[in-house]
């Protein structure tokens, strides 16, 4: 055998003997950390609805102690499940930063509409379409959905997962709404309800005015934009100065028109 190979040989053999006394170091140095602090961080972009002592009662509501205790003792996935299991949680990743420090990074769902179901149910839904319970430690200025809604709430549901012939399939669709008003900075100022009726029609009711705008089903974003463009030109040229005060209702349901109802006793 070649002087080289030898060598080479007795080289790899030291370095894996070295590589797997580390291992058996750092293993063993691992079992003697333990976690000093744990460091809770709850990223949001709207109403507060989780603070930290929420986050460590969960914790310890469900027997999980992370304080004092070596970094062997827990399963890290098994802490960021159960933290999965609050319905205020979006996303969490549990990780160990240096000697000490457990770090918990969190995001908290935002909701952005409030749910009043036909069976006196009350919860909300979450930007990314997941339905989530009200905090009744917190409240936020959401726009509300009421009507036909005989559905009971299913907390970490995800709506965009509902199929077009679920029974449900009406509440993804006013989320689907919901999200088109919320992008225009008038339709989001200007109404404040979203009804449906008993025929699977929706309706906006505005803040102010006092129009009923009846929008009927919505078949798609197409036809939803169409409805609201033609809404958009009647409010820009076909109101006048007294419109606010003399149409009652303004019917989206007929193609290519807009069907304003007079206000009963207004004469002008």
């Amino acid at each position: 055998m070649k002087r080289k190979t030898v060598l080479w040989l007795i080289l790899m053999a030291c370095f894996s003997a070295f590589f797997i006394l580390m291992l058996a170091y750092s293993s063993t140095r691992r079992s003697e950390q333990y976690v000093g602090y744990v460091d809770i961080r709850i990223e949001r972009d709207g109403v507060l609805y989780l603070q930290e002592q929420d986050v460590r009662s969960w914790l310890k509501q469900h027997g999980i102690r992370l304080e004092n205790r070596s970094f062997d003792e827990f399963d890290v996935s098994n802490v960021e499940h159960v933290l999965r299991q609050n319905p205020y949680v979006a996303s969490v990743q549990v990780y160990p930063v240096g000697d000490t420090v457990l770090s918990v990074a969190m995001k908290q769902r935002n909701p952005v509409l409030k749910v009043y179901s036909s069976g006196h149910a009350m919860f909300q839904i979450d930007e990314n379409g997941v339905e989530m319970p009200v905090n009744p430690k917190y409240t936020a200025r959401l726009r509300v959905l009421t009507g036909n809604l005989p559905y009971a709430p299913d907390y970490g549901f995800d709506l965009k997962r509902l199929s077009d012939t679920s029974e449900q399939v009406m509440l993804r669709t006013a989320f689907e709404l919901n999200e088109y008003l919320l992008a225009d900075p008038l339709w989001d100022a200007m109404f404040e309800q979203i009804y449906l009726t008993k025929d699977n029609e929706f309706e906006l009711i505005p803040k102010v005015g006092g129009q009923l705008v009846r929008l009927g089903r919505l078949k798609g974003l197409a036809d939803l934009e169409d409805k609201m463009r033609r809404l958009r030109l009647f409010y820009q040229y076909g109101m006048g100065d007294d419109g606010w005060e003399k149409y009652s209702v303004l019917d989206l349901r007929y193609e290519d028109q807009l069907v304003a109802t007079r206000r009963r006793g207004f004469s002008r």
